[in-house]
């Protein structure tokens, strides 16, 4: 369409400059109108729109190698020409870098950052996902273990600390899955035969892995079982909508060795629960439910906080929606205690109580709506939530409760198995406070040093994170080790962010070393025998931590006006 030359109609007042889209509008890749004196999105978002890249470099600018030396040296300057808008417009970053996915991702202008704040680049490639994935077509077809050695497995799964918090096996209603799988009398609680041998596969792939380790028979029989079950769901998916169709996917959530596989499997195991009506109270129709509705509700509460964990960890909207949900727990739900014998799903109802509250870290911080919020809102919405966990806090018992120095004083009583609460207490922690990161008042201030800074607290809080995994008596096993890499490599970021920010920080070089022994801790949890399909990303996990750590060590080095640091 051509304005020029149209009687009665003034031209629109147009900038004389090079660029298209002021930088804003650019570094998030949006269409911009480049009206005077700004555009409609900066106008809407009160940010000043500038056209500042064009003045800053020429067209084809000649390729070049970015070293920290003394040679080559700028006066310090911490944050790249568009961090500061990427930072109010990121909602669930900090600084350019996505804390969620467990694998950072930079923007282009994070690159920069990186570039300006260390004189370096990162050079970690991630390996191809496609590597990751289970290859079922090649696995011969598995026969069914002796009952014997099947009743074995399952007592010391009901004896694990894992079914504390995840009891998806009744050993009970386990009866009737054996009868379908073995002589084919099928049940309401088992109607196929192909959905109980999927979810007696899967339970053994999860006892060899989780209960043995080690130090039982080789790891690599997990990865057998766990293929017998993934390479049976098309058949469990065409037979009706059961509990051992419902335990199987949810089984293989536990075990699958990437993200992509673990949302596939979360996301059939959320349509089951919703079939089988577990999204319901069964005390709401009847003051005696059945004890398979009793389990499979319990089973909901299990799928609701894998759903809830998954989003915090991924970014990706929940799987189950809380507004279709009733999350009123059982009327006989107590806190778990202190000591003795716990049976099966002590711990669950605690984890929900998180899970709920997790729910709304994400819907009032990170969702699109709450990406819309005044920084007054959103700091009154940060207050709020800190407020609800730590009411949550005092839900267990007082020696057993975390805080930022749980890793430095460990009360010789603190029952270990809490020390997920504690894990789940500092994560949730870092993605409520680090969001303050969003607010235009941080963005022109650029201070996180403060005692009473948000971001200070979620820097703490990471760091505490940490801690706790390396001063704690906490076993990282194949268990845990898995669901703790993503925790990692956050609180990592965060910390990452933090030494590029405020680099010439007295506590800086405890950073450094905080996570090289993260990184180590790694190396030796990882055990040679594990399943294929986790050694990428425990490997994945090491390079990442390792590779923000030079870079770290590169922008303290840059900032003192030093030599070069030599990777070591």
């Amino acid at each position: 369409m051509f304005f020029e030359g149209q009687p009665g109609r003034p031209p629109p007042k147009r900038r004389g400059r090079i660029a298209h889209s002021c930088d804003a509008c650019f570094t998030r890749k949006i269409k911009c109108n480049a009206a005077s004196p700004r555009c409609d999105w900066c106008s809407h978002q009160n940010l000043p729109c500038t056209f500042d890249r064009n003045k800053q470099s020429p067209v084809n600018p000649p390729e070049r190698e970015i070293h920290p030396t003394p040679s080559t040296a700028q006066p310090y300057q911490p944050y790249a020409p568009t961090f500061t808008q990427d930072l109010h417009f990121a909602g669930r970053h900090l600084g350019n870098i996505c804390t969620f996915d467990g694998v950072p991702f930079f923007s282009a202008s994070g690159r920069e950052w990186i570039a300006a704040c260390t004189g370096d680049e990162f050079r970690f490639r991630q390996p191809s996902p496609e590597s990751t994935l289970v290859q079922v077509a090649s696995a011969a077809e598995l026969p069914l273990p002796d009952l014997g050695f099947l009743f074995d497995e399952l007592r010391h799964y009901q004896s694990s600390s894992f079914a504390l918090f995840f009891p998806v096996i009744n050993a009970s209603l386990f009866e009737s899955t054996i009868k379908a799988a073995y002589s084919r009398e099928y049940s309401a609680a088992s109607p196929g035969m192909n959905s109980a041998r999927a979810c007696i596969f899967a339970l053994l792939a999860l006892t060899s892995l989780t209960v043995h380790g080690p130090k039982g028979y080789p790891l690599r029989y997990s990865d057998q079982y766990f293929e017998a079950a993934q390479r049976l769901l098309p058949a469990v998916f065409g037979e009706p909508v059961s509990v051992d169709g419902l335990q199987t996917v949810l089984l293989l959530v536990r075990l699958a060795g990437n993200l992509y596989l673990v949302d596939h499997f979360l996301s059939a195991a959320a349509r089951f629960i919703y079939y089988l009506k577990g999204n319901v109270s069964p005390h709401s129709t009847t003051d005696r439910p059945l004890l398979i509705d009793q389990h499979i509700r319990e089973l909901f509460w299990i799928i609701y906080v894998c759903d809830k964990g998954l989003t915090m960890v991924t970014g990706l909207p929940p799987r189950l929606e809380d507004s279709h949900c009733d999350l009123t727990l059982a009327p006989d739900t107590q806190p778990p205690h202190i000591r003795g014998n716990p049976s099966p799903g002590t711990y669950l109802h605690t984890y929900a109580r998180l899970a709920t509250l997790q729910s709304r870290i994400y819907r009032d911080l990170y969702s699109p709506s709450a990406l819309r919020q005044s920084d007054a809102d959103l700091l009154r919405t940060i207050r709020d939530l800190d407020h609800e966990l730590e009411a949550w806090k005092t839900t267990l018992p007082p020696v057993n409760q975390p805080s930022f120095a749980a890793g430095r004083r460990t009360p010789p009583h603190r029952d270990m198995r809490f020390s997920i609460f504690h894990v789940q207490y500092h994560h949730c922690m870092v993605l409520i406070h680090q969001t303050s990161s969003r607010c235009a008042a941080w963005i022109r201030n650029q201070d996180t040093r403060g005692t009473s800074s948000s971001l200070a607290i979620s820097v703490a809080a990471s760091r505490a994170l940490l801690e706790e995994f390396l001063e704690s008596r906490l076993e990282l096993g194949p268990e845990n080790l898995l669901f703790s890499l993503s925790y990692f490599i956050q609180a990592v970021i965060v910390l990452f962010c933090h030494v590029l920010s405020q680099p010439l920080e007295g506590d800086n070089q405890e950073v450094l070393r905080l996570m090289g022994r993260i990184a180590e801790l790694i190396q030796r949890s990882a055990y040679q025998q594990h399943p294929r399909c986790y050694t990428m990303r425990i490997e994945t996990a090491r390079g990442i931590i390792l590779e923000l750590r030079r870079l770290a060590e590169c922008a303290i080095v840059k900032a003192r006006g030093g030599c070069e640091y030599q990777a070591t």
